[in-house]
């Protein structure tokens, strides 16, 4: 069995019995070449319907990848053109995010999760389309003072996004196409997109459903029933995250994208090497935030070991249980994930417990074994088994 073989094994085994994720597929490119696996089903055998295999050529929902594949991506084209600057206060380029506190928020802010920002906000509550839900995400009120401290949000990349938008005179589908996709050559698009090609990403909106229910992790003023487009079965090539869904049309700075690993391996490559901006613009994107060492602008930070050589790696994840990570110093990208929402939460409850992030595969054990995966591909055969107690 391949290394990248048994990472799928491994990540397809786990999570509790009886709720293991229904697919996974894992991704290693470097200088020896590409090697890609995936096992378990894209849609799951039901009465009547056989069922249709994993398969590594299927459109995954990237989640929160959508930050760092298109709106960083984005984000480093246009720097490197001078037409986007980071630096810049965010009102330059979306006038009516002003007042209370946001008027010196910059635009590397929205990107370093450190402007203030709520995390989260279920828009589709208050707003039923694009143009309402965007000028809500605008007027929300900050959490925090800006540039004091780090809190993950959907609503800076949402608005980050729509930069993207206001700068290039288009669509933000329309601009990931023409400043990444299009130079790429990747097939990787903006849903909604022939279920046919897409691997099922969710049972039902079940988990969002239980956070505004219950107001976990994040506390909202609303019940339920301030919605009423709750989808009740799988999610095949639409988007599962709610605010892209119900609110922005399938299209956001934040969720949204659909790609192969082939496609996610080719722009890790295309990264670390500069193509989308150069390798000044790489270098400004790639440093650490001063107040979060672990946030670069747009990707996470991390640093693994690989045969005893530290590697700086820029990463991100998706809610899906996606993941496209790169190094810096070596030729290293590692993408896939496991569908930890597949398989494993079930319908909308209207009674009874809600889907709780405990009943989730975490995250993290999805990004380890994909890393994990990745160290075994790039040290065999020469060099002994990397310790996973090494990594930090």
């Amino acid at each position: 069995m391949t290394a990248l073989a048994a990472t799928v094994d491994g990540l397809l085994a786990l999570g509790a019995p009886g709720a293991h994720p229904a697919s996974a597929v894992a991704g290693v490119r470097s200088a020896a070449g590409t090697q890609v696996a995936a096992a378990g089903w894209a849609e799951l055998p039901a009465a009547g319907a056989a069922g249709v295999p994993m398969s590594p050529d299927l459109l995954l929902d990237l989640a929160s990848v959508t930050k760092v594949a298109a709106t960083t991506a984005a984000a480093m084209a246009l720097t490197a053109a001078g037409q986007l600057d980071p630096a810049a206060p965010v009102r330059r380029y979306l006038p009516a995010f002003r007042g209370d506190g946001k008027d010196g928020v910059t635009v590397e802010q929205l990107l370093t999760h450190t402007a203030g920002l709520l995390p989260w906000w279920p828009l589709y509550c208050e707003a039923r389309d694009p143009a309402a839900a965007l000028e809500r995400a605008q007027s929300l009120p900050l959490a925090a003072r800006p540039g004091t401290g780090w809190q993950y949000s959907d609503i800076g990349l949402i608005l980050a996004g729509h930069i993207v938008e206001k700068v290039t005179g288009a669509g933000l589908a329309g601009a990931f196409a023409s400043l990444v996709a299009g130079p790429l050559g990747l097939t990787a698009r903006y849903g909604p997109v022939p279920a046919g090609r897409a691997a099922a990403s969710a049972d039902s909106d079940a988990y969002e459903f239980g956070m505004v229910a219950t107001g976990r992790p994040y506390p909202v003023p609303f019940s339920t029933g301030a919605f009423a487009g709750w989808r009740h079965g799988e999610l095949r090539g639409v988007v599962n995250d709610g605010n892209a869904a119900h609110a922005l049309g399938g299209v956001s700075g934040h969720a949204g994208l659909f790609a192969t690993v082939d496609d996610l391996l080719t722009l890790g490559a295309a990264l670390r090497a500069g193509d989308l901006g150069g390798r000044a613009v790489l270098e400004r994107f790639a440093a650490p935030s001063p107040v979060a060492p672990e946030q670069a602008v747009g990707f996470r930070r991390r640093v693994l070991r690989a045969g005893g050589e530290p590697l700086t790696f820029l990463w991100h994840g998706g809610f899906t249980g996606t993941f496209l990570g790169f190094a810096l110093e070596r030729e290293l990208v590692v993408a896939g994930g496991a569908m930890r929402l597949y398989g494993t939460v079930g319908p909308i409850r209207d009674s009874g417990p809600a889907p709780d992030a405990a009943d989730l595969v975490a995250s993290a054990d999805i990004h380890d074994l994909l890393l994990d995966g990745a160290r075994r591909v790039l040290t065999a055969p020469a060099a002994a088994p990397v310790n996973p107690g090494e990594e930090r």
